[in-house]
């Protein structure tokens, strides 16, 4: 506690030097700034109070000098904004616990500029608003609110300005077919401003029309590791289920199922023409087909080598003057060092197919590969004596690299299961086919 005090004080003083050789050469906002940054790592420090009120004033004085030549000008917006500036500067000032001198006339005046401003682009927003400019009518209703909140309806103007347009190209969107694009209309609508005339019951309407029904029919399996397309089935089924994509709807397992045993009708073996009946009857308006084409796992033999350490450990001996000491040697001491990996490697291909057409919206093939690696070391002796050797062959002393081999001493020396990397690669295969059937949907539903 006492280092990092001095440190504090040391930091202070040196930026204090620093902010007064620039207030020497008149860079007074640089200055400032310097000072303000003492009295952060220490805000008792006398020097840097001192000189933050002084080059401080005189920073807040150009503030207030823009803002009175603007007013001067008649230039509203920018007498605010510089005024803003100076208000924002003495409250980062104030935080320091150093206090300029603020004269209350200039905000007064301030006030006065704002509410003639206020005034003056109501007026302009109205006249927008009269002749269907939402853009620049919403600009000065938002701006009015963020001057004056509550001045006069400038809020409800400000919606109105936000909504109808938004409204009448949700409208536009819904005669083109457009359902996504009439869906994102109306819910911006929505979230501004719920009440606004009929856009809730629209939203609807266009997620509804637009909903877009995939079935998924039982997948193949076309590699050598069994009922590995269920696994792979169970999870694309889960994150299309899970899709944030509000016109995506999944017909489940159990829903084909419940429809192949009411048509005394087994999934295998059926035709297409007998699928797209099927999906049909599920009211979907796609299906989607599927087949594992391959689902490998290979790894390489496990490799050992043999390396030369160092063990650490101290003898007694006595120097010149008589006096026993400690004295740190090394010895030389062997240990391995192992590394394997291995890999799982996943295809599949999908078939969107079109119940409207019949034919193929996409056919793709996606690939998914996990991989592991082991790598440790085995050693017989105490490993809170060992360091690594150099290049060279010379002792490493140092605690890094000790550090690192100890911590590949403890490493993990199993491989991960290959059902487990099976299973990993089938929920990245899983999210990859997920990203392609939305992307194909924002296709099919624009």
């Amino acid at each position: 506690m006492v280092t990092m005090s001095l440190g504090s004080c040391n930091g202070a003083r040196a930026y204090v030097k620093k902010a007064q050789k620039m207030e020497e050469a008149g860079m007074m906002d640089q200055a400032a700034v310097h000072y303000m940054t003492a009295l952060r790592k220490k805000p008792d420090n006398i020097d840097a109070l001192v000189g933050l009120k002084r080059t401080g004033q005189i920073v807040l004085a150009r503030h207030l000098a823009d803002f009175d030549e603007a007013v001067l000008k008649g230039e509203r917006e920018d007498a605010i904004s510089a005024f803003e500036d100076a208000d924002d500067y003495n409250n980062l000032v104030a935080s320091l616990n150093v206090t300029l001198a603020f004269p209350e006339a200039k905000r007064a005046l301030f006030n006065s500029v704002k509410n003639a401003h206020v005034e003056e682009i109501y007026v302009e927003g109205s006249e927008h608003l009269e002749f269907l400019k939402y853009a620049e009518a919403l600009a000065l209703f938002e701006r009015i609110e963020e001057l004056v909140p509550g001045f006069k309806d400038a809020a409800a103007l400000a919606d109105y300005s936000f909504c109808k347009p938004a409204y009448e190209l949700g409208n536009s969107a819904m005669e083109d077919g457009k359902y996504r694009t009439a869906y994102e209309a109306y819910n911006d609508v929505v979230e501004r401003d719920a009440t606004f005339e009929d856009a809730g019951d629209r939203r609807q309407e266009a997620l509804d029309t637009g909903r877009y029904t995939i079935a998924l029919m039982k997948f193949e399996n076309g590699s050598n590791r069994r009922n590995v397309h269920t696994k792979v089935s169970a999870y694309i089924e889960q994150n299309l289920m899970g899709s944030s994509d509000p016109f995506l709807t999944v017909v489940d397992r159990e829903s084909i199922d419940l429809i192949l045993q009411e048509q005394e009708l087994e999934l295998s073996g059926l035709t297409s023409g007998a699928e797209l009946e099927i999906g049909s009857l599920l009211g979907a308006k796609a299906i989607l087909k599927g087949t594992v084409v391959d689902c490998s796992h290979s790894h390489t033999a496990l490799r050992s080598d043999n390396r030369r350490g160092y063990e650490k450990y101290r003898v007694e001996a006595i120097n010149s003057e008589g006096k026993k000491y400690w004295e740190t040697k090394y010895r030389p001491v062997n240990f391995t060092e192992y590394s394997q990996s291995c890999e799982v490697h996943m295809s599949f291909n999908l078939k969107l197919v079109s119940m409207e057409t019949g034919t193929i919206l996409r056919s793709e093939t996606i690939t998914a590969s996990i991989s592991d690696q082991t790598h440790y070391v085995r050693y017989n002796g105490d490993k809170r004596h060992i360091y690594p050797s150099r290049s060279n062959g010379a002792v490493d002393s140092s605690i890094s690299g000790h550090n690192a081999l100890v911590q590949l001493i403890g490493a993990r020396r199993d491989l991960k299961n290959d059902n487990v990397m099976v299973d990993e690669s089938s929920k990245n295969l899983a999210s990859k086919v997920q990203l392609v059937v939305e992307s194909i949907l924002r296709e099919v539903v624009q």
